[in-house]
């Protein structure tokens, strides 16, 4: 972040203490039906419309180092397959053979020379996907290899993360991601690694996932200790920015800050966590507050100077979704070795604030399906999530989404950088 943002967050922050309610002509919203986290109808639109259309996060570059390294990445629900070529650069594949359907590569990952499907060999180039080999070729009438290359995928990578799309007519990768690539260079992406990951199936839709990480309006309710929060939810700031992506830096509580030695909650300074290799381009706003960014649709990352996770929401179907955290730091170690001790405590802690979370999802989902329930009441601290659903909206299509589930597109004069 530079100065200028700095800046006018800690004013923005600033106001958001001192406000006696939403600022002067705040719109008021309607509920957000409760149809589009338990209707059929809806999920099946998303899956149709949206999970199409969107970059979603498939690894990081330094896994697959070598030319024919591949790994396979099925969380959209379609088989794919993550290859370097022998030109050095990545690319998405459908791992599907253009033969009889079968998969052209079954490991989760590995090394090959050439993409061969178990079933007949069929044989791709790991560059460009062309069919290079049939087995009995001259048994096919007509066949005309050049039309059966494997399909691909658009597949890009911002500061070592990869990311894939379905749609050949997406915006650029960091088109879509800005100005969030700008704000976060001071992470210095390329430098770090894969600490450690988790996965949790959970019983609910996978926006009431996300949507739990789009305010902090909870935090002192469900993640309080000795009647005490981290946090100050009332001088979070939002930040709403193009593309349904978002920005909240939420303040520390006055106990937090004052064991920080800190003397007020915008007393920045530039704290270093002990034990841990720190990032050091990091600013000081971002080691003295919880900032956190959500990438649209389904990536949430609460950043910190020695190391984050990126919270990741992948749909299973209508009701339920698998939670995926995984983190990164500026590290070096043999996965065999086991974490370090002090990444396995802090894994230990992030595990029991997700594990809060989780026991609050599961009952949600069973009351959004009660017939005793109307629909989602908003309010300013929760406009994030407004912003979300406007951006489900638009990918969806507006015209296709029913008008009964419809959001109403308010949010379009708060959106900036």
């Amino acid at each position: 972040m530079d100065k200028e943002l700095i800046d006018r967050l800690r004013e923005e922050m600033r106001y958001e203490f001192a406000r006696t309610g939403p600022p002067e002509g705040f719109p008021a919203f309607h509920d957000i039906p409760a149809e589009r986290y338990t209707s059929d109808e809806f999920y099946e639109l998303e899956r149709e419309h949206l999970w199409r259309r969107v970059w979603v996060l498939a690894g990081r570059q330094e896994e697959l180092p070598n030319p024919g390294d591949y790994r396979t990445f099925d969380d959209l629900g379609i088989p794919v397959l993550l290859v370097r070529g022998k030109d050095g650069e990545l690319r998405a594949f459908y791992n599907t053979c253009q033969h009889r359907g079968a998969p052209v590569v079954r490991a989760e990952c590995g090394t090959a020379r050439t993409l061969r499907c178990q079933y007949h060999s069929w044989t791709y180039d790991i560059t460009d996907g062309e069919l290079i080999a049939v087995p009995d070729e001259r048994d096919f009438v007509g066949l005309d290899r050049t039309q059966r290359c494997l399909p691909q995928l658009r597949c890009e990578v911002w500061d070592g993360w990869v990311f894939v799309n379905q749609d050949p007519d997406a915006p650029p990768l960091l088109d879509w991601l800005a100005p969030i690539p700008e704000q976060l260079a001071e992470l210095d992406g390329p430098r770090l690694r894969t600490v450690a990951r988790r996965s949790e199936v959970v019983p609910c839709n996978w926006k009431v996932t996300a949507e739990a990480f789009l305010e902090v309006y909870h935090f002192r309710h469900i993640h309080q200790r000795d009647g005490d929060s981290h946090l100050d939810n009332r001088g979070a700031t939002m930040g709403l920015l193009p593309n349904g992506a978002s920005r909240m830096i939420t303040p520390f509580s006055r106990r937090s800050w004052q064991a920080a030695g800190m003397s007020d909650w915008d007393d920045w300074r530039h704290l270093v966590t002990p034990g841990f290799d720190d990032i050091e381009t990091v600013s000081d706003i971002v080691r003295c507050t919880s900032s956190a960014y959500s990438i649209f649709p389904n990536l949430i990352t609460p950043i910190a100077a020695y190391g984050f996770p990126f919270i990741l929401f992948w749909p299973i179907d209508r009701r339920t979704t698998r939670i995926e955290w995984i983190h990164y730091a500026p590290i070096e170690f043999d996965p065999a070795d086991g974490l370090p001790p002090h990444w396995g405590r802090r894994m230990e802690a992030f595990d029991q604030i997700m594990g809060e979370d989780f026991a609050n999802m599961a009952p949600m989902q069973r009351s959004l399906e009660s017939p005793a329930f109307r629909g989602v009441p908003i309010n300013y601290q929760e406009r994030r999530i407004w912003h979300f659903n406007e951006q489900v909206d638009r990918m969806i299509g507006v015209e296709r989404v029913p008008e009964r589930l419809r959001m109403a597109p308010l949010m379009a004069p708060y959106v900036g950088d």
